[in-house]
């Protein structure tokens, strides 16, 4: 009796409406989420972008040809849906490249191509075309040069002699540009006032005669450079050899001398182990007659940073050639005169023969 009166009132009621209520609230609201969703998605897909992205040029070609001329790099510029677009950016998953294969050596215009691009999307390379230069590929081998800059080193330091764990290069390029390598170098970088030694990883350039770069493969690519450098403070007493240079006359002779006998030299305890004696270069261009010059003594040495006397006096004999040849050419004059001296009584003598000939002929 108590429940029959209970559920016909409106307190029931009001709670199963909110129950519905609540239900129904509860069922579009999913609803609702899952269509938006889905529209979001959809908005993604169907955005376009686009994105210029730089990637290596691939060159394809015949293993006996090498190829000049192309950039190393090349934009890629791609267009299509944002999602797709985004990945191709970030993970670079394609190739712009240059088909060289069946092409004859010589110059060729040829148009770049891209593959592992989706097929959802665009591609164009910047530039569409590149002019190349087909070459029979040619190899040589250089010694690497290690270089550095000495007037970075520390007072009172000096270098040792500096080396690399590869000594030579295989440089690979064509005829022309391998015939035009003097040099392969390994440059390592100093930092101002070092007293320590270097070691560097340090990729190997191949230079003409000018010290310019040229476009060629070096094989290593990078080498392990070491420039060692110690401390410069023992001194050592060693002979000096004087040596004519600067291309003088070729007619004439030239004899140098000194009165400084010796120097002191200062270096690293590993060079002066090594010197015995120390090269001087006099310069005797242009010189035509006996004459005294003040010559400084170079330094540049490794592991040596200074001489003393750091100038020496030398004098410069000069003996010329003239009067050997003016000698050589009277005894020749002589020797002529007396073989047409020789040469005129031959034929006078043969002259006064022949009529006795004739008479013995004419009595037989």
């Amino acid at each position: 009796m108590k429940f029959s009166k209970l559920s016909n009132t409106k307190f029931v009621y009001s709670i199963i409406s909110l129950i519905f209520a609540c239900f129904l609230f509860g069922y579009v609201t999913t609803d609702t989420g899952a269509n938006t969703n889905g529209a979001a998605n959809k908005a993604t897909l169907s955005t376009q972008k686009s994105a210029t992205v730089t990637v290596p040029l691939k060159v394809n070609v015949s293993s006996k040809y090498f190829v000049e001329g192309y950039p190393e790099n090349v934009k890629v510029k791609i267009n299509g849906p944002a999602a797709l677009v985004q990945t191709a950016e970030n993970t670079k998953n394609f190739q712009a490249y240059a088909d060289l294969e069946g092409l004859k050596p010589g110059k060729h215009t040829v148009k770049l191509k891209v593959s592992g691009v989706s097929h959802e999307l665009s591609a164009n390379v910047q530039p569409e075309k590149v002019t190349v230069t087909i070459s029979k590929k040619a190899t040589a081998t250089f010694p690497i040069q290690v270089r550095f800059d000495s007037t970075l080193i520390g007072n009172g330091y000096a270098a040792g002699i500096a080396s690399s764990n590869y000594s030579r290069a295989k440089v690979i390029g064509s005829r022309s540009s391998i015939n035009a390598v003097t040099n392969v170098v390994a440059n390592v970088s100093l930092p101002e006032g070092v007293q320590h030694s270097v070691t560097q990883n340090v990729t190997l350039e191949a230079l003409d005669e000018n010290g310019k770069p040229l476009n060629v493969v070096i094989e290593p690519t990078t080498v392990k450079a070491t420039v060692p450098i110690y401390a410069a403070t023992t001194t050592k007493k060693v002979n000096i050899h004087l040596v004519a240079s600067g291309g003088g006359d070729n007619t004439k002779n030239y004899s140098l001398s000194t009165d400084t006998k010796t120097v002191t030299v200062t270096g690293t305890k590993q060079a002066l182990s090594r010197l015995q004696s120390l090269n001087v270069a006099v310069p005797v261009s242009g010189v035509t007659s006996n004459t005294t010059k003040t010559v400084p003594i170079d330094t540049i040495q490794n592991g040596i940073i200074a001489v003393s006397p750091s100038s020496i006096n030398v004098q410069i004999t000069v003996s010329g050639q003239e009067n050997q040849n003016s000698t050589q050419s009277q005894n020749g004059n002589n020797q002529q005169s007396g073989q047409n001296n020789q040469d005129a009584t031959s034929k006078t003598a043969n002259n006064q023969s022949q009529p006795a000939q004739k008479q013995g002929q004419t009595g037989q």
